[in-house]
């Protein structure tokens, strides 16, 4: 990701509708999985917000791979570590939770990646993701946070499952705004502007954070048919990856 982005998203990050959107889904989580003094990994943490709202479950390690991004981060259960995910260093079966919001995206190899949480991820873990959907939306925005790919939710599904998880929960978000977002990126596939975060008049992002906030909720029980992100919430299952696979041989 450019520096220039980053700082963008730091500056935004208190007010966006976007970031809005994706700290009430991560409250969603917390109220919705078992979780109690847990061991949380926020993979690909960025700028830290996700970590506010997981730190009410329990103690959180966020793994970036840029020192610049724990500046200004503090709290009293939130640790940094430096770090790439596609080589995690923590020992196996540790965490309760990993996190990896808008993080697959930016790795080349995604499919280690997931290997690697799955192999942090204790048996009867969790694993909360969202990537940005469909190649086809492709725009100069995703060269600007660095992105190499998108995702429809079939393709993220099998990475997933690939891994050795069970998926839980599967849908598409960020749906309201999904056909003037993706008519817009493509009307600005010429364009050198940077990426599409940017500040929006008060009332219409007042609008846009009450909808990503009713979405946060649904996508846990409905399955979008389409929007501008993915949303996979899977488990490692006791048994581990054998287990999975015997079962699905057995259908």
């Amino acid at each position: 990701m450019r520096a220039d982005e980053f700082s963008k998203m730091r500056a935004l990050e208190a007010t966006h509708w976007w970031f809005q959107g994706r700290r009430a889904l991560l409250r969603s989580l917390v109220e919705r999985l078992p979780l109690w003094d847990a061991l949380i990994l926020d993979a690909g943490c960025g700028t830290g917000y996700a970590r506010g709202e997981l730190g009410r479950a329990g103690t959180v390690i966020g793994l970036d791979a840029s020192p610049e991004v724990f500046a200004q981060q503090s709290g009293d259960r939130v640790m940094g570590c430096l770090g790439l995910i596609e080589r995690a260093p923590f020992k196996e079966t540790v965490f309760d939770l990993v996190v990896a919001l808008d993080l697959l995206e930016h790795l080349e190899d995604d499919e280690g990646a997931l290997r690697e949480i799955y192999r942090v991820c204790r048996p009867g873990g969790h694993l909360v993701l969202t990537a940005p959907a469909y190649q086809w939306v492709w725009s100069r925005h995703d060269e600007a946070l660095g992105h190499c790919r998108r995702y429809s939710a079939a393709d993220l599904a099998k990475k997933v499952r690939s891994a050795g998880f069970t998926i839980r929960r599967l849908s598409y978000m960020v749906t309201a705004v999904f056909p003037a977002a993706a008519a817009y990126r493509l009307m600005r596939r010429r364009s050198r502007a940077g990426s599409d975060l940017f500040r929006v008049p008060e009332p219409v992002n007042a609008l846009l954070g009450a909808l990503m906030r009713l979405e946060s909720r649904l996508v846990w029980n409905v399955s979008l048919p389409f929007g501008l992100s993915v949303f996979l919430a899977a488990q490692k299952e006791p048994g581990g990856h054998e287990a999975v696979q015997n079962r699905e041989r057995s259908r």
